[in-house]
């Protein structure tokens, strides 16, 4: 089912096609096909592909006028909580490769790191959705959040750059990594310094400066992020 699933993914990047993937809800929690929790860390495929672009979760603070402040890592402490890590199925993409430092090449032990980016997770920084249609509900605006959020709102920021480039700017990873590690960071990306993914007993990872297995980059600039993309992915 993996072979099946990857072969789909590579030939949408041959496609030009983008691809994201919410790295999931339950941190370094995740349930095996009984329904219990593994006792160490995991991921969840499909964000865990190197085809895929991983979308994993913040908590964003704001001010009374909505101006930005700052971000954590999402964890809500019993359950919820942004996805991350590193596969144990997947080897290390030449992507990540080429542009995390030795010490994060350590971490990774030659297997495929995640989230690549993030985005605004967290329920209690949510965002309001209208919904008509649940059954014996008035249709009503409801608070929603999780990476199942961030990863369509990702997908949104890439269509429009699409339309601004006049072209599909297609598989992503490359070109983040290429900004993430390069002289274009602070313009593209929030950089994620604070919190961790742990689900107690099971140990998780801390955000740090730079590429992480909590928030990866972290989250968008999004002028600066779409302008250095078109720019990196012109064709």
């Amino acid at each position: 089912m993996l072979t099946a699933f990857q072969n789909l993914y590579e030939r949408a990047a041959d496609s030009h096609v983008t691809v994201f993937a919410s790295s999931g809800d339950a941190g370094t929690g995740n349930p095996d096909v009984n329904g219990n929790t593994y006792p160490f860390p995991t991921v969840g495929f499909p964000a865990s592909s190197p085809w895929v672009t991983a979308v994993g979760g913040t908590s964003l603070y704001a001010d009374l006028n909505g101006t930005y402040q700052s971000e954590t890592v999402w964890n809500d402490g019993v359950g919820s909580a942004t996805g991350g890590g590193i596969s144990q199925y997947f080897k290390e993409p030449n992507f990540q490769k080429d542009n995390l430092p030795a010490a994060t090449q350590t971490l990774l032990g030659g297997h495929r790191g995640l989230p690549d980016i993030s985005y605004a997770a967290d329920p209690n920084t949510g965002v309001p959705v209208y919904l008509g249609f649940l059954p014996n509900r008035v249709g009503r605006f409801y608070v929603f959040g999780g990476t199942s959020a961030g990863s369509p709102q990702w997908a949104g920021i890439i269509a429009d750059a699409n339309q601004s480039a006049g072209h599909s700017l297609g598989f992503l990873n490359t070109a983040l990594y290429r900004l993430g590690s390069g002289k274009s960071a602070a313009y593209s990306f929030n950089d994620i310094t604070v919190g961790n993914n742990a689900q107690p007993p099971i140990a998780g990872y801390n955000a740090t400066p730079g590429w992480d297995a909590a928030t990866g980059w972290g989250t968008p600039k999004t002028v600066g992020l779409v302008l250095n993309l078109i720019k990196m992915l012109k064709n």
